[in-house]
């Protein structure tokens, strides 16, 4: 196996497809949650909370545009399959 380049596509295919897929279903639960936090009564602080979903969901759909996956890049390894 080769050696680690910091910086290079470190993830294959099917992790990018799982990657956008992920991050869209994310983004498209933390719409859906969103309105419905403006069409109910629940308090709009609890919004906030949308913070974690779209976050995750926008990490995963970078990762699969770049082929980078951050935590592969931390530890140095490759899952190109």
């Amino acid at each position: 196996m080769a050696e680690y380049e910091a910086g290079l596509c470190n993830i294959g295919p099917k992790g990018r497809m799982q990657r956008l897929v992920f991050g869209i279903l994310a983004v498209a639960f933390s719409v859906g949650l969103w309105g419905l936090i403006r069409l109910n009564t629940v308090p709009s602080v609890y919004g906030i909370l949308l913070f974690f979903p779209l976050f995750a969901g926008f990490v995963g759909i970078f990762e699969s545009v770049f082929g980078f996956c951050a935590v592969f890049g931390i530890r140095g390894s490759y899952d190109l399959r």
